[in-house]
């Protein structure tokens, strides 16, 4: 059928989690669309709702008939409809957030976007009351905040970043900020990141995230997990991506230890003078990295593994595959090299705190 101005038609199930993760990025991107001169029409979730330019109700229905199955094959799905253009079809969250991005305006390639993990809908499911971006290394980073201080330092966090007018337009939520009570608390997908009870600390960690997600060098490696940094001795710890949340709650036991989590959205590795690998970490309030020399790994205990060379080699490929794809051949190689030797303290989650915090010397 024919449109007289870009139409976006998606297939959404209110049982699949990605896309009420999209019905929320919908939400918070609700004025970017109005302005965008082009229509998002969302079926699937009982009456067809539109965000952006208003369908006329004929057209609207003509469309919710004409595509009812689009969804068959998976959800979200997405169809765009061009005036006197091809349609073109696209599936999957990824996917159907660029072309978002691409109706409003923005490059898809320009604009970050995470897959949401089982939990992000708990997180990011309630309406926020502002969505602002951010900018690394010119592509865009949503920040989502609720309540009105939080929403002031989501744009303090996105003024600190360079303005570009390459970036623009929709933008999914990747970063969330709160203000329960007397904490500031900052979530990444459903994954809680940062927690503190000073409004600078909680501005820094942003900045930092923000920064993080900046394209890596030409000899840097980012791994999807976490990094502790010892305030004295200059060590790292890498740790699985999955106990964030649980250490960052238990920060201050780990900072009374001596030890800081490192809020960024990954551990970027690279070789220091002696091809040993350090922590490159960014900092946008100084304009300055650190590097922190990585001392070991923190990772869960096999299981159905008998202790031996068998268990060490596998644990060391599950470490290997924390790198961020896409990454380079050459990049796996050096990779593996460096984690070849370091130490590997196996345990829960709960036994790596009592690790970290039993001894001012752990490692």
């Amino acid at each position: 059928m024919s449109v007289s101005h870009p139409v976006l038609v998606v297939a959404s199930s209110p049982d699949c989690g990605y896309c009420r993760q999209l019905r929320s990025d919908l939400d918070a991107n609700r004025q970017t669309l109005t302005h965008s001169g082009a229509s998002v029409l969302l079926l699937g979730e009982g009456s067809p709702l539109t965000w952006g330019a208003a369908l006329q109700p004929a057209q609207a229905e003509e469309l919710t008939a004409t595509y009812a199955r689009l969804g068959r094959r998976g959800t979200p799905s997405a169809v765009r409809l061009s005036p006197g253009g091809a349609h073109r079809a696209v599936r999957g969250f990824e996917a159907v957030t660029a072309a978002l991005a691409e109706l409003s305006g923005s490059e898809p390639g320009r604009v970050v976007c995470e897959v949401p993990t089982s939990c992000s809908a708990g997180v990011n499911g309630a309406p926020v009351d502002a969505l602002v971006i951010a900018r690394a290394g010119g592509r865009a980073v949503g920040i989502a905040a609720r309540g009105e201080r939080a929403v002031r330092m989501a744009t303090l966090a996105a003024e600190g970043t360079p303005a570009t007018n390459t970036v623009r337009g929709y933008a999914p939520i990747t970063l969330l900020v709160e203000r329960p009570r007397n904490l500031w608390l900052v979530f990444r997908g459903g994954e809680l990141v940062a927690r503190s009870r000073s409004a600078n600390e909680t501005l820094d960690a942003l900045r930092r995230i923000v920064a993080g997600f900046e394209p890596p060098g030409p000899h840097q490696v980012r791994l999807m997990c976490g990094a502790l940094v010892r305030r004295e001795g200059g060590r790292a710890l890498l740790f699985p991506r999955n106990w964030m949340s649980y250490l960052v709650a238990r920060n201050a036991s780990l900072a009374h230890a001596g030890w800081r989590l490192d809020p960024g959205p990954f551990a970027c590795l690279e070789p220091g003078t002696d091809g040993a690998p350090l922590l490159s970490q960014p900092s946008r309030t100084a304009g300055l990295t650190s590097h922190t020399r990585v001392a070991g790994v923190l990772t869960s205990r096999p299981t159905a593994l008998a202790p031996g060379p068998s268990t060490r080699a596998r644990l060391l490929t599950q470490i290997a595959n924390w790198a961020v794809r896409p990454v380079a051949p050459d990049h796996v190689r050096t990779l593996c090299a460096w984690i070849a030797d370091l130490p590997l303290h196996l345990g829960t989650q709960e036994e790596a705190l009592a690790f970290l915090t039993r001894s001012s010397d752990a490692v």
